[in-house]
Formats: C-alpha cells, sequence, structure tokens
C-alpha cells in the first residue's frame, strides 16, 4: 500500500486512502481491504514530508469514523444484514461476534475498531442490535481517532523500521503495540534517570 500511495500527489493521496478507509469500515468489501495498512502507509508519507502529518491523521480518523457510522446505519436498516454478509464472512464468524455483543455492546464496539474485519462487521451488528445511535458514537469516535491517529504517527516515526512495524500492528493489533511502545519508554526513562543519578553521585 506504501508504494501504491506514493505514486500519487499528497492530495490524491490522502483522497485515495480515505476512500479506502471508508469502504473497510463502512461497507462490506472492506473484509478484504487493508486499514491498518493503508493509515500506517499515510504516515510513512507524511514522515517523508509528502504531505503533513496532522493531514494523514485526520483523514485517517475522520474516514474510518465515517465508515462505522454508516455500517451502523446499514446495520439499522431492516434486511441490511442479509445473507450476502453470512457468505463472504462465515456464519460462525457472525454469530462469535453477535455472541460477544450479547450485554457487551459498548466495549465490543470499542474493541472492534482497533482489529480488521471485526471493525467492518461489529457497526453493523451494532446497529441491527438496536444498540441506540449516542452510546455507538460514544464507543466509536474516540477509539476511531485514537486508532487513526495511534497509527499515523507510528507510521510517520517508524522510520526504516515501517516494515517491523507494519507487521507488529498486523500480528497484535494496535493496542497491544501501542502498551508495548509504552512500557519500553517507561523503561528508558527509569534507565535514562538511574544513570543520571549515578553520575551524579561519582562527583560526590
Amino acid at each position: 500500500m506504501t508504494e501504491f500511495l506514493a505514486g500519487f500527489p499528497g492530495l490524491l493521496a490522502l483522497a485515495i486512502a480515505a476512500a479506502v478507509l471508508f469502504a473497510e469500515s463502512g461497507l462490506l468489501i472492506g473484509v478484504f481491504l487493508p486499514g491498518s495498512g493503508t493509515v500506517l502507509a499515510l504516515g510513512w508519507l507524511a514522515g517523508q514530508g509528502a504531505l503533513p502529518v496532522w493531514a494523514a491523521a485526520l483523514t485517517a480518523s475522520a474516514a474510518t469514523i465515517a465508515g462505522c457510522q454508516h455500517g451502523f446505519f446499514r446495520g439499522a436498516h431492516p434486511g441490511a444484514l442479509n445473507r450476502r454478509l453470512v457468505d463472504r464472512v462465515g456464519e460462525q464468524r457472525v454469530k462469535r461476534i453477535e455472541s460477544a455483543m450479547d450485554g457487551r455492546a459498548k466495549p465490543t464496539t470499542a474493541i472492534s475498531q482497533c482489529f480488521a474485519v471485526v471493525r467492518t462487521l461489529v457497526p453493523r451488528l451494532a446497529g441491527r442490535s438496536g444498540m441506540p445511535h449516542l452510546h455507538f458514537t460514544a464507543c466509536n469516535v474516540p477509539v476511531g481517532a485514537f486508532w487513526g491517529i495511534g497509527l499515523t504517527l507510528l507510521g510517520a516515526w517508524s522510520g526504516e523500521a515501517y516494515t517491523r512495524v507494519h507487521t507488529a500492528v498486523g500480528l497484535l493489533g494496535l493496542p497491544l503495540v501501542a502498551l508495548a511502545a509504552v512500557v519500553l519508554g517507561l523503561v528508558w526513562w527509569f534507565r535514562r534517570r538511574d544513570f543520571s543519578g549515578n553520575q551524579g553521585s561519582d562527583f560526590h
């Protein structure tokens, strides 16, 4: 996805990425589209100076949130969740997600934003379940913003480690990658503080 987007001028790359991210979270074809990879690619391009980081982060967040909102309203519409969805993603997978949402719609909606496939399915199932739109939005918007901004910044800061970051996000998901980054940052900070303290004691 990185090489593909890099072949377009900045504004056009943003528009293409927005279309992919909207489709990935809002249309049934989204189960086959690279959501996280698209955001990381946008971030990497921003890190190379091809477009502003803030524009990439805003585009990623807004597009995926808008897609989820579209999926929710499609799910709330009678007949929107039809056999075509089951045929594409599998009946067992749909049943597992519906079971996860039973009594736990809010946390399931929030967590689903960070993982492929369920990010496409959960908004539709939330709409179908009768979940109030305000509750869905309260879960979807902040987590969608965190997902879009977080992955954009990861892509922008990855530099030569982009491939490894892309692989880690694909395997672990953004929450675990973010947690790992926080842990490593705290370890670095404590080691630096201890090192500075030891240096200071040598002068006494």
